[in-house]
């Protein structure tokens, strides 16, 4: 399950919904709608500030500030609202006003609640990313340590090895391979791309590659 499945799931409990309908006045139903439509648009966001060296490095100091273990809906009947606001202004910067008015488009809020809303999950949304990215790490770490304790010779495989590994490793359809891979996919590797970038993925591999 990905990053953000799992925070849109844990941000969309009865606890959680209830938490955040205590503190905005937003019904749990819509609450639950806003969560599932914000969070894509913020992930995303927070991969398009982390693609830049400085961006992923202000992010990883963000999230160190930010590592309450606490479920998902206690932390946001504890919010800190004013932390929350600052936060998604920093996330979203100059789109903020663009985003918040789609949000509450799509959701038949007005603004001022998308707003609440969002103040509200946004320290949750930081903890749990600050985990995640701990979590990725370590589990990148262990496989690299196993990896080396398997590592094994190459065993000489000769021209056939060489000639398999090019055209793709197959054996009748090594040539279609190596032809999709040259003519074909670029529609499918720019879907992907987007998916990852919605789905959190990118975002751990960014914030990954800076430690």
């Amino acid at each position: 399950m990905s990053l953000l499945s799992t925070l849109i799931g844990s941000m969309s409990t009865d606890e959680s919904a209830e938490a955040i309908s205590r503190k905005t006045g937003v019904s749990k139903s819509l609450t639950s709608s806003l969560v599932a439509a914000a969070l894509p648009l913020l992930f995303k966001k927070l991969t398009s500030n982390a693609s830049s060296q400085q961006g992923a490095a202000s992010l990883l100091g963000a999230l160190a500030q930010h590592t309450d273990t606490a479920s998902v809906a206690s932390q946001i009947a504890n919010a800190d609202t004013a932390d929350g606001n600052a936060i998604i202004g920093h996330i979203l910067g100059s789109d903020q006003a663009a985003t918040v008015s789609q949000l509450a488009a799509q959701t038949n809020l007005s603004e001022e609640q998308v707003s609440s809303v969002l103040g509200n999950i946004a320290p949750a949304l930081m903890s749990s990313l600050s985990a995640a990215n701990t979590e990725n790490a370590q589990a990148q770490a262990a496989a690299a340590v196993q990896s080396l304790e398997e590592e094994k010779p190459a065993s000489g495989g000769g021209l056939g090895s060489l000639l398999g590994g090019i055209l793709g490793g197959g054996s009748s359809s090594g040539a279609g391979s190596l032809l999709g891979a040259l003519f074909g996919g670029k529609k499918e590797e720019k879907e992907e791309k987007e998916e990852a970038a919605i789905d959190g993925s990118s975002l751990l591999n960014l914030l990954l590659n800076m430690k």
